[in-house]
Protein backbone atom coordinates (compact mmCIF):
# COMPACT_ATOMS: atom_id res chain seq x y z
CA UNK A 1 0.00 0.00 0.00
CA UNK A 2 1.39 3.52 -1.02
CA UNK A 3 2.06 6.31 1.75
CA UNK A 4 -0.93 8.13 -0.03
CA UNK A 5 -3.40 4.92 0.30
CA UNK A 6 -2.10 4.83 4.07
CA UNK A 7 -2.75 7.87 5.05
CA UNK A 8 -6.17 7.80 3.31
CA UNK A 9 -6.94 4.88 5.16
CA UNK A 10 -5.68 6.34 8.48
CA UNK A 11 -8.19 9.27 8.19
CA UNK A 12 -10.83 6.96 7.17
CA UNK A 13 -10.49 5.49 10.36
CA UNK A 14 -9.84 8.30 12.68
CA UNK A 15 -13.23 9.66 11.00
CA UNK A 16 -15.25 6.82 11.66
CA UNK A 17 -14.03 6.69 15.32
CA UNK A 18 -15.10 9.99 15.74
CA UNK A 19 -18.83 9.19 14.61
CA UNK A 20 -18.62 6.38 16.52
CA UNK A 21 -17.64 8.70 19.68
CA UNK A 22 -20.14 10.98 18.48
CA UNK A 23 -23.07 9.05 18.69
CA UNK A 24 -22.33 7.17 21.97
CA UNK A 25 -22.10 11.00 23.72
CA UNK A 26 -25.50 11.33 21.97
CA UNK A 27 -27.21 8.59 22.83
CA UNK A 28 -25.79 8.90 27.24
CA UNK A 29 -27.46 12.71 26.02
CA UNK A 30 -30.85 11.25 25.05
CA UNK A 31 -30.76 8.14 27.99
CA UNK A 32 -29.72 11.29 30.77
CA UNK A 33 -32.15 13.80 29.54
CA UNK A 34 -35.27 10.40 29.20
CA UNK A 35 -33.92 9.77 33.25
CA UNK A 36 -34.63 14.08 33.90
CA UNK A 37 -38.11 13.50 31.96
CA UNK A 38 -39.09 10.45 33.92
CA UNK A 39 -38.09 12.25 37.31
CA UNK A 40 -40.18 15.50 36.37
CA UNK A 41 -43.35 13.36 35.56
CA UNK A 42 -42.70 11.89 38.33
CA UNK A 43 -43.23 15.28 40.52
CA UNK A 44 -45.90 16.32 37.67
CA UNK A 45 -47.98 12.94 38.96
CA UNK A 46 -47.39 14.32 42.45
CA UNK A 47 -48.47 17.92 41.99
CA UNK A 48 -51.84 16.82 39.66
CA UNK A 49 -52.70 14.26 42.74
CA UNK A 50 -52.17 17.21 45.81
CA UNK A 51 -54.44 19.46 43.31
CA UNK A 52 -57.10 16.69 43.12
CA UNK A 53 -56.84 15.77 46.58
CA UNK A 54 -60.06 17.10 49.17
CA UNK A 55 -59.10 20.48 50.30
CA UNK A 56 -60.58 19.39 54.14
CA UNK A 57 -58.07 18.22 56.23
CA UNK A 58 -54.50 19.48 57.79
CA UNK A 59 -53.96 22.63 55.66
CA UNK A 60 -50.55 23.06 57.07
CA UNK A 61 -49.55 19.59 55.75
CA UNK A 62 -51.26 20.12 52.94
CA UNK A 63 -48.73 23.48 52.38
CA UNK A 64 -45.97 21.55 53.84
CA UNK A 65 -46.34 18.92 50.61
CA UNK A 66 -46.76 21.88 48.16
CA UNK A 67 -43.82 23.04 49.37
CA UNK A 68 -41.98 19.45 48.95
CA UNK A 69 -43.32 19.36 45.66
CA UNK A 70 -41.87 22.76 44.78
CA UNK A 71 -38.46 21.72 45.76
CA UNK A 72 -38.56 18.90 44.11
CA UNK A 73 -39.33 20.93 40.55
CA UNK A 74 -36.66 23.17 41.38
CA UNK A 75 -33.46 21.30 39.57
CA UNK A 76 -35.73 21.28 36.13
CA UNK A 77 -36.24 25.41 36.43
CA UNK A 78 -33.60 26.19 33.94
CA UNK A 79 -32.98 22.76 32.30
CA UNK A 80 -33.60 22.84 28.29
CA UNK A 81 -36.64 20.68 26.98
CA UNK A 82 -38.22 20.88 30.59
CA UNK A 83 -37.98 24.03 31.95
CA UNK A 84 -41.73 25.45 30.87
CA UNK A 85 -43.32 22.39 32.15
CA UNK A 86 -41.12 22.64 35.50
CA UNK A 87 -41.99 26.27 36.06
CA UNK A 88 -45.22 25.81 35.35
CA UNK A 89 -45.78 22.75 38.04
CA UNK A 90 -43.69 24.58 40.19
CA UNK A 91 -45.88 27.75 40.07
CA UNK A 92 -49.20 25.29 40.48
CA UNK A 93 -48.05 23.79 43.50
CA UNK A 94 -46.75 27.05 44.82
CA UNK A 95 -50.06 28.56 44.78
CA UNK A 96 -51.47 26.00 47.26
CA UNK A 97 -49.02 27.21 49.67
CA UNK A 98 -50.26 28.52 52.89
CA UNK A 99 -50.42 31.53 52.04
CA UNK A 100 -49.84 31.01 48.01
CA UNK A 101 -46.25 32.02 46.94
CA UNK A 102 -45.77 35.87 47.01
CA UNK A 103 -43.90 35.90 44.01
CA UNK A 104 -46.76 34.23 41.90
CA UNK A 105 -46.43 36.88 39.43
CA UNK A 106 -42.93 36.78 38.62
CA UNK A 107 -43.00 32.95 38.47
CA UNK A 108 -45.93 32.59 35.87
CA UNK A 109 -44.23 35.21 33.96
CA UNK A 110 -41.44 33.12 33.99
CA UNK A 111 -43.13 30.15 32.45
CA UNK A 112 -44.20 32.96 29.84
CA UNK A 113 -40.81 33.58 29.19
CA UNK A 114 -40.11 30.05 28.28
CA UNK A 115 -43.71 29.28 26.72
CA UNK A 116 -45.33 32.45 25.67
CA UNK A 117 -48.16 30.27 23.47
CA UNK A 118 -50.06 28.80 26.81
CA UNK A 119 -53.12 30.27 27.10
CA UNK A 120 -53.68 28.92 30.47
CA UNK A 121 -50.51 31.02 31.66
CA UNK A 122 -51.69 34.29 30.41
CA UNK A 123 -54.79 33.81 32.34
CA UNK A 124 -52.77 33.16 35.37
CA UNK A 125 -51.41 36.36 34.97
CA UNK A 126 -54.40 37.76 34.65
CA UNK A 127 -56.23 36.76 37.48
CA UNK A 128 -52.95 37.78 39.59
CA UNK A 129 -52.14 40.92 37.96
CA UNK A 130 -55.96 42.43 38.28
CA UNK A 131 -55.83 42.93 41.81
CA UNK A 132 -53.40 45.90 41.53
CA UNK A 133 -54.76 48.83 40.51
CA UNK A 134 -51.71 49.71 38.51
CA UNK A 135 -51.67 46.28 37.05
CA UNK A 136 -54.96 46.00 35.24
CA UNK A 137 -54.14 47.31 31.77
CA UNK A 138 -51.67 44.50 31.99
CA UNK A 139 -54.54 41.88 33.02
CA UNK A 140 -56.93 42.95 30.57
CA UNK A 141 -53.70 42.17 27.71
CA UNK A 142 -52.94 38.86 29.73
CA UNK A 143 -56.53 38.07 28.64
CA UNK A 144 -56.53 39.28 25.18
CA UNK A 145 -53.29 36.94 24.95
CA UNK A 146 -54.73 34.10 26.07
CA UNK A 147 -57.31 34.24 23.51
CA UNK A 148 -54.99 34.48 20.69
CA UNK A 149 -53.53 32.16 22.06
CA UNK A 150 -55.85 29.32 23.19
CA UNK A 151 -59.15 30.62 20.65
CA UNK A 152 -61.03 27.01 20.94
CA UNK A 153 -59.99 25.17 24.17
CA UNK A 154 -62.75 25.15 25.96
CA UNK A 155 -61.94 25.18 29.82
CA UNK A 156 -59.89 28.17 28.65
CA UNK A 157 -63.35 30.03 26.74
CA UNK A 158 -64.87 29.12 29.85
CA UNK A 159 -62.27 30.58 32.23
CA UNK A 160 -61.73 33.81 30.36
CA UNK A 161 -65.65 34.23 30.22
CA UNK A 162 -66.38 33.77 33.80
CA UNK A 163 -63.17 36.14 34.52
CA UNK A 164 -64.47 39.09 32.35
CA UNK A 165 -68.05 38.52 33.53
CA UNK A 166 -67.49 39.44 36.69
CA UNK A 167 -65.36 42.39 35.65
CA UNK A 168 -68.17 43.78 32.95
CA UNK A 169 -67.77 47.26 33.91
CA UNK A 170 -63.78 47.29 33.14
CA UNK A 171 -63.96 45.21 29.84
CA UNK A 172 -63.07 47.26 26.68
CA UNK A 173 -65.25 47.65 23.68
CA UNK A 174 -63.05 44.71 22.00
CA UNK A 175 -62.86 42.56 24.11
CA UNK A 176 -66.55 42.41 24.96
CA UNK A 177 -67.04 41.87 21.68
CA UNK A 178 -64.84 39.13 21.39
CA UNK A 179 -66.33 37.21 24.49
CA UNK A 180 -69.87 37.50 22.58
CA UNK A 181 -67.79 35.84 19.81
CA UNK A 182 -66.76 32.94 21.96
CA UNK A 183 -70.09 32.25 23.66
CA UNK A 184 -71.83 32.81 20.61
CA UNK A 185 -69.56 29.68 19.39
CA UNK A 186 -69.87 27.86 22.29
CA UNK A 187 -73.80 27.83 22.11
CA UNK A 188 -73.33 25.15 19.04
CA UNK A 189 -72.47 22.80 21.97
CA UNK A 190 -75.08 22.79 24.69
CA UNK A 191 -73.45 20.18 26.23
CA UNK A 192 -71.98 20.57 28.36
CA UNK A 193 -72.15 24.37 27.72
CA UNK A 194 -75.41 25.15 29.45
CA UNK A 195 -74.04 23.60 32.53
CA UNK A 196 -70.62 26.06 32.50
CA UNK A 197 -72.68 28.83 31.36
CA UNK A 198 -75.52 28.67 34.62
CA UNK A 199 -72.94 28.08 36.53
CA UNK A 200 -71.18 31.31 35.29
CA UNK A 201 -74.14 33.44 35.69
CA UNK A 202 -75.47 32.20 38.94
CA UNK A 203 -72.55 33.92 41.24
CA UNK A 204 -73.49 37.30 39.54
CA UNK A 205 -74.94 40.18 41.03
CA UNK A 206 -78.42 40.62 39.20
CA UNK A 207 -77.79 43.86 38.14
CA UNK A 208 -74.19 43.37 36.55
CA UNK A 209 -75.93 39.35 35.29
CA UNK A 210 -78.67 41.80 33.21
CA UNK A 211 -76.27 43.96 31.88
CA UNK A 212 -73.88 41.16 31.14
CA UNK A 213 -76.68 39.07 29.30
CA UNK A 214 -77.80 42.18 27.11
CA UNK A 215 -74.48 42.62 25.44
CA UNK A 216 -73.80 38.43 25.01
CA UNK A 217 -77.26 37.57 24.49
CA UNK A 218 -79.76 35.58 26.41
CA UNK A 219 -78.36 32.26 27.66
CA UNK A 220 -79.40 29.08 25.85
Amino acid sequence: MSAEAERRSGGARVGRAAFSLLLIALAGAVLVKGVAFARLGAVEWGIERHAASPPAGDAVARAEEAAQLRAAVAPFLDEGGLRDKARLLSFSAGRRLAPPAANGVQEIAAVLAVDPVEPAAWMDLAELTWPDLALRPTSMAAWDLSRLTGPYEYAEMMRRARFLAQRWMFASPESKRALAYDIAFLRRFPDPFLQSWQQLLAPLPAARRRAFLEEVGAAP
